[in-house]
């Protein structure tokens, strides 16, 4: 069924596997944070980057079993888009409880509105494997893609929020040549 895609599968996986490893990277950025602020913000910001990456990863390799069928991809696919689905509203809604003032505008978009909407997509991808469309094959590979650009998205604003930054009130250290 993938037959023809197995280079994509590949290439997709293979960065999912990579920005997953990059998350381990960012979590030792946040050893200097308070305990209470790392498990808040790993609930509401690294939880949904790391289960969406690892959802790529996953359909990824099932996309590259051996001669897997139709309705074996459609159970893994509806399996990831309700899980994924189920998060990204969770996610929509720890953020919008929070105070605007400690939430980007863009948060709620980027970690809780757009990946529903994407495992939105993929339950109807599951459907069209499962009911035989044509279009499933490229179907998964938008929906991944978008997913795997999405983790990207986010993961370079974990890295670039966590990034260690001079103190406000610390001396400027500059040294003249």
């Amino acid at each position: 069924m993938f037959k023809d895609w197995s280079e994509f599968y590949l290439l997709a996986g293979s960065a999912a596997a990579v920005l997953i490893g990059l998350i381990f990277v960012v979590m030792t950025l946040m050893q200097d944070r308070p305990r209470s602020s790392v498990l808040a913000g790993s609930k509401l910001y690294m939880g949904p980057v790391v289960l969406q990456v690892s959802f790529v990863l996953v359909l990824s390799a099932a996309a590259l079993v051996p001669e897997i069928n139709r309705a074996a991809f459609a159970a893994v696919s509806a399996v990831v888009a309700l899980w994924g689905l189920v998060r990204g509203v969770m996610s929509l809604a720890g953020l919008a409880a929070l105070k605007d003032r400690e939430v980007h505008w863009t948060d709620k978009w980027f970690y809780g509105g757009i990946p529903s909407a994407l495992f939105a997509a993929l339950a109807l991808v599951a459907w069209a494997f499962w009911s035989g469309q044509s279009w499933a094959t490229f179907g998964a590979a938008a929906v991944i893609t978008g997913i795997l650009l999405l983790a990207i998205r986010n993961e370079w604003d974990l890295v670039t929020w966590l990034a260690p930054r001079a103190d406000e009130d610390a001396p400027d250290m500059k040294v003249d040549p």
